[in-house]
């Protein structure tokens, strides 16, 4: 790409518009003999002569006439996407990536709490899953399953609070407990990657064994399975809360809390605007004072 020196348009678009080096200067902040050797560097660059004298001013020639009008078309749009851009970087809304039941059943009943700090706010949840959504489309993206993605220290997470994650199953499920050792008829799973219940049985030496699997492709899927007495499942406490206090499931080795397991991802390169960090205190804060 063969350009006119960048820095030197500005000077030029202003001595134009304005008849004077003088009057650009000014405007631009800069003194006079700074504009006027980017003009006679441009002149320089272009092999022709821009402008010419008319009494204490400048006037364009007919090839400064066709630069002129080319750069202030240029810098004008130039000027309404950079506009565009910083207003885009303040407006108050917010797009972050979830799991769906994480949203469903943890996060969106605290929302009022959070429009009540920051009621000009618009907070959009696109939901996670099998496919990625595209960095440039989302803010934040939340993390609350570290028994999927490991216990190795992640530099691109930003530390939210704790998980605990648990063995539950509905009163009445058919199965034999011998000390540490889980056996049951059907485990309920979900369609993702990563060894899950390998993961806790290292983290908290209970072992299960079971006759079969049935898969689901959402975590509250998992849990109305659950529900249903289809079989025993691993969920984080916080997605089972309520149905812990009334009875409907029961978690018969508690929960393990694992530190640090709910997290924030900045996509790469992005870098976070000031409703990104007022959002992500607010979590943290919530995360504290409802601990798994």
């Amino acid at each position: 790409m063969k350009l006119p020196p960048l820095n030197a348009l500005p000077a030029f678009e202003a001595t134009v518009r304005l008849g004077s080096m003088t009057a650009a200067a000014e405007e631009l902040g800069r003194t006079h003999g700074a504009v006027s050797k980017q003009l006679t560097h441009l002149s320089e660059q272009a092999g022709v002569p821009l402008f010419r004298k008319v009494g204490a001013g400048v006037t364009p020639t007919s090839d400064g006439k066709l630069l002129a009008e080319a750069a202030r078309s240029a810098l004008g749009d130039l000027e309404r996407a950079w506009t565009d851009l910083k207003q885009r970087s303040q407006a108050p809304v917010l797009d972050i990536a979830v799991s769906a039941t994480f949203a469903m059943r943890w996060l969106m009943p605290l929302m009022p709490r959070f429009y009540q700090r920051r009621p000009d706010a618009q907070v959009n949840f696109r939901m996670t899953g099998k496919t990625r959504i595209p960095d440039d489309e989302i803010d934040v993206i939340l993390t609350w399953d570290r028994l999927r993605r490991g216990f190795h220290d992640d530099d691109d997470i930003q530390v939210l609070g704790d998980v605990a994650f648990g063995i539950v199953h509905a009163p009445g499920l058919e199965m034999d407990i011998q000390g540490k050792h889980l056996k049951v008829r059907n485990r309920c799973v979900q369609q993702l990657p990563g060894d899950v219940w390998g993961a806790y049985s290292r983290l908290t030496e209970i072992t299960v064994q079971a006759e079969s699997k049935t898969s689901y492709e959402h975590t509250f899927l998992v849990i109305e399975a659950a529900l249903a007495g289809f079989g025993a499942a691993l969920l984080e406490k916080r997605l089972v809360e309520d149905e812990l206090k009334d009875g409907r499931l029961i978690a018969p080795f508690g929960f393990q809390t694992i530190e640090g397991g709910f997290g924030a991802i900045l996509p790469d390169g992005k870098q976070p605007r000031p409703l990104v960090k007022v959002f992500l205190d607010w979590l943290q804060e919530e995360a504290k004072g409802c601990p798994p």
